[in-house]
């Protein structure tokens, strides 16, 4: 399975979702679902790095920094 190819797709998405995220109003039903959103994502890269590792593969770059953790 591509590890790496996936985690730059998560993160990309990711990334996307962190800029929407500081643009959207605090407490508003935008922020609410991009803050899920990016919970989701954080999961899924989580997820990733754990098969990565099961299979005996690279582990996927690290944390974008200043992102959700």
């Amino acid at each position: 399975m591509p590890y790496q190819a996936q985690a730059l797709e998560v993160l990309a998405r990711w990334r996307e979702v962190e800029r929407a995220l500081e643009a959207a109003e605090d407490g508003s039903p935008e922020a609410d679902t991009l803050l899920a959103e990016a919970m989701r994502l954080r999961d899924e890269y989580q997820a990733l790095i754990l098969a990565a590792l099961d299979a005996d593969r690279s582990v996927p770059p690290p944390f974008p920094e200043g992102s959700v953790t």
